[in-house]
């Protein structure tokens, strides 16, 4: 609710926070009314506008620069261009807006469309340091784009001092558990990045495992991970939670690896595309040959009744089941946001 030259605006959101999302405006010289709906309705809204890069856009709120510019914040999704989904979880955007001769507040074209890029304001411009793209854990608290599952005692799943210069995460419950996990992430903040760790693990057996996960939530990932079984020995494969899908397939055939040794894993994103790739000591890249579907780690994908909107996240695990605490140590963590490749493993 804004005052503004005796007019009482009132800015509500409509339609839900998926795709049908809209602002809408009503104003009144009473603080208790009656409204007046805005002539056009609905002031700013990608329902209707397929084409539009900003999706879900709506619940605003307004702000005026001191210069006496009028603009707009406000929560939408950018989706993949070939699925429709929204990895990126749901975003904030600014823009301009203009208010006419008749009182009423619209979009810079008219026509209420979300703008993917706007002149900025006509203020001192501040520049905020960027973000380090690789993190060695070399200090004693967890850099502050990493996030870890709820709870107030980080200390029960991971540690920076236990191993100066590693992250160190003992192993909890399932990865698809809801309750107790040992992971920590960063989130996705592009369509298309590289990332990468490395780890020091021994598994003694199949109910302890720990990798590099790509991360929606524990119905929906995609986890790259060392683990240990009396067939196989110690090996690496990837296991999917997919939506809507048997999981007959969940599980990739095993790798054999060597004991003893850190490993290497990598993942590249591009869009919809997902790819795993490993290395040992002295070695070049392996890449394994599935590619995989990031886009069942959106928005979109949740089953009905499930949480969704915080987008995808990419980091670290450590699993025990059989709860004796198992511990992997990670000596570094690697993000890179990049421009679309053909084939991001021709570079290595």
């Amino acid at each position: 609710l804004y005052k503004r030259d005796g007019w009482y605006y009132l800015v509500t959101a409509e339609g839900g926070t998926g795709w049908n999302h809209g602002v809408t405006m009503a104003r009144s010289r009473q603080l208790r009314g009656p409204y007046q709906l805005h002539p056009d309705v609905t002031i700013l809204s990608a329902r209707n506008r397929p084409d539009a890069q900003l999706q879900r856009a709506g619940h605003a709120d307004l702000v005026d620069t001191p210069d006496g510019q009028t603009w707009m914040v406000y929560l939408c999704g950018r989706p993949l261009r070939n699925r429709g989904a929204c990895t990126l979880g749901r975003e904030t955007a600014i823009q301009p807006m203009v208010w006419g001769e008749d009182g009423w507040l619209r979009t810079r074209d008219g026509r209420g469309t979300p703008e993917l890029q706007a002149p900025g304001p006509q203020l001192p411009e501040h520049r905020f340091p960027p973000l380090p793209v690789r993190e060695d854990f070399d200090g004693p608290q967890l850099p502050l784009p990493f996030q870890w599952l709820r709870t107030p005692w980080p200390e029960e799943l991971f540690s920076l001092t236990a191993r100066p210069g590693h992250l160190r995460l003992f192993g909890r419950e399932s990865i698809g558990s809801q309750f107790r996990q040992a992971l920590v992430a960063r989130r996705q903040a592009a369509h298309c990045y590289s990332a990468a760790t490395i780890v020091e693990f021994e598994a003694q057996h199949y109910q302890q495992a720990a990798g590099l996960v790509c991360y929606y939530g524990a119905t929906k990932f995609h986890y790259l991970y060392l683990t240990h079984d009396d067939e196989v020995g110690r090996h690496l494969r990837v296991m999917s939670s997919l939506p809507n899908h048997m999981q007959s397939d969940a599980f990739t055939a095993p790798i054999p690896l060597p004991a003893g040794v850190p490993v290497e894993l990598r993942v590249e994103v591009d869009e919809e595309r997902l790819l795993f790739g490993y290395r040992l000591p002295g070695g070049s890249w392996q890449w394994l040959p599935q590619q995989f579907d990031a886009s069942i780690l959106s928005d979109e994908a949740s089953a009905p009744g499930q949480p969704n909107f915080t987008g995808a996240f990419v980091g670290m695990a450590c699993q025990d089941m059989a709860g004796t605490g198992q511990h992997a140590d990670f000596d570094y963590f690697d993000y890179r946001e990049r421009p679309f490749a053909a084939d991001p493993r021709a570079a290595t």
